[in-house]
């Protein structure tokens, strides 16, 4: 049976974090920027024909087919990281059953995944894992698993050299104080070390890229990264070292949250040291020697059947419960928009001189704000521009081609997948009102056609576009709506056929009461 919460913890615990978990808030970092020489080669840290992907190989994908996915098959956890992006109150009972998860495995092969990456919660809590690897290789596919290293023994060394898995060990540090808090556990440090001991016991030594070791970069432990990456290197343990994103429990450690500048500083010293080891590789956010383009051929799906282009950019595009994973990855329009990301991203990233093999942090664009083709805010080469990156919640009124009174679209407050969400407030001048201050109910319709113009503008850099609502279908106007109003309008492309597109819409009011509902046909020309 699954091992219960109350026994090895879990990804959700609340209550008062322990007192090991406290951290100074970050001081400021005075030192200027380096100026840096970059060379242009691949890095060769981890890579074997089944784990990793050549730049081609990622071009020439088809549309709806994958290179790898990742997949939680529990969020369990016995660790309480500050900075977990899987933090939260979750129905365990609702996760994923084996059959349903090897069903997802099975599609991914059918999609041509050439390897799994499992992550948490903390796998090895997973009561069929040894079950579920055996599944994966079966499909002759690869098996990668993210672990905090605590429950490793000889056994299961054993096990994972045998069944030639890519181990990823948690070392976030070679303080053992320091490793406690950023891991919410005692000993964690040896913990992690001994998993390493008795995975090179196992045989790892003897596969170069097969061990590895992950770091978060935080304001605590990122001056010694450079003096742990060496450690790394020394034994043959491919480091794998990433920026934080500002998501689960890390909102509530934002003082772990590193300078930028001190960031690329580091970058640099690694990239310096690496190159003592014979690596060769230039620095760019968010991983260290390597490039993060795995929306291009890769999703995860985490262990309620949720899918998402990746962990931090958390917006569902479907849940494998309800929908095939290739449909849910051809229709996806962010994964089709980032697959294209030179046509589509926004500056400066776009303007960048590595926007063909880089496009930052999507997780983090998201996550600061709101918007998945946004310019990474956290990188370097951004800081001096962060006035040109937009976040929501944004103005609407600037993204529409109408002037008051007709301009009733206020604010965009959210994107999703296929549409978005805009809030606004019925003013007096409303042309729409009548004498008792009563809202036409056709006023709803042109509101939703101005809030989906709006998200048109704002996702093309907010160039403003003429159009026109040619038509309405299965509308209905369940209550009244009067001046001084707030409204809500939700909406949907169902379809596009340029520059026609039909959108289903719902209007709400703040008590979440619906207020009417349709699908729009609207025609947005280019500007």
């Amino acid at each position: 049976m699954p091992p219960d919460g109350s026994r090895y913890g879990s990804a959700d615990r609340r209550g008062a974090a322990p007192d090991f978990l406290s951290f100074p808030q970050a001081g400021p970092f005075h030192r200027p920027p380096r100026k840096i020489k970059t060379q242009s080669l691949r890095n060769p840290a981890m890579c074997s024909a089944q784990f990793d992907f050549t730049d081609e190989e990622i071009r020439t994908l088809p549309e709806g087919h994958l290179l790898s996915m990742e997949i939680e098959f529990s969020r369990r956890c016995n660790y309480r990281c500050p900075y977990c992006y899987a933090a939260g109150d979750y129905d365990y009972s609702n996760e994923l059953t084996k059959d349903e998860i090897r069903s997802t495995l099975a599609q991914a092969a059918e999609l041509g995944a050439r390897k799994i990456v499992i992550l948490g919660g903390e796998p090895l809590l997973y009561p069929y894992l040894q079950e579920m690897i055996r599944f994966i290789r079966s499909l002759d596919m690869g098996v990668e698993i993210f672990t905090n290293g605590s429950l490793v023994t000889r056994e299961l060394a054993e096990f994972f050299f045998a069944e030639n898995c890519r181990l990823v060990v948690k070392l976030n540090t070679l303080d053992k104080v320091l490793h406690d808090r950023l891991t919410g556990h005692r000993n964690s440090l040896e913990l992690s070390q001994n998993a390493l001991r008795l995975l090179r016991g196992a045989g790892y030594d003897s596969r170069p890229g097969m061990l590895c070791a992950t770091t978060v970069l935080s304001s605590s432990n990122l001056d010694a990264a450079p003096e742990l990456w060496r450690y790394l290197r020394e034994r043959k343990i491919a480091p794998y070292f990433e920026c934080l994103t500002p998501q689960g429990r890390l909102l509530e450690y934002r003082s772990l949250l590193p300078e930028v500048m001190k960031v690329r500083e580091v970058f640099e010293e690694i990239r310096r040291i690496d190159a003592e080891y014979g690596f060769q590789w230039e620095s760019q956010p968010p991983l260290v020697g390597q490039k993060c383009l795995r929306h291009k051929y890769s999703c995860v799906v985490n262990s309620f059947g949720d899918v998402t282009p990746c962990v931090g950019l958390t917006e569902v595009i479907g849940n494998v419960r309800k929908t095939p994973l290739k449909e849910i990855l051809t229709e996806s329009l962010i994964i089709r928009k980032l697959k294209d990301h030179r046509a589509n991203i926004k500056s400066p990233c776009r303007e960048c001189d590595k926007a063909e093999e880089c496009y930052g942090c999507r997780g983090t664009a998201w996550q600061l704000t709101g918007d998945y083709l946004a310019a990474d805010p956290t990188c370097w080469r951004n800081l001096d521009q962060l006035d040109r990156i937009d976040r929501l919640p944004f103005d609407a009124r600037m993204l529409i081609p109408h002037r008051p009174p007709m301009a009733m679209a206020e604010t965009l407050t959210k994107i999703t997948d296929h549409g978005g969400e805009t809030v606004s407030r019925i003013h007096d001048d409303n042309p729409f009102l009548d004498e008792n201050g009563v809202l036409d109910s056709a006023a709803l319709i042109e509101l939703a056609a101005q809030s989906a113009a709006a998200l048109d503008s704002f996702m093309h850099e907010k160039k403003v576009s003429p159009g026109m609502l040619a038509g309405v279908t299965d509308f209905m106007s369940l209550r009244s709506v009067r001046k001084g109003d707030a409204v809500t309008i939700r909406f949907e492309k169902e379809a596009e056929f340029m520059p026609w597109h039909i959108i289903r819409f719902e209007a709400f009011n703040r008590n979440g009461e619906k207020l009417a509902q349709g699908v729009m046909k609207l025609c947005i020309l280019e500007s």
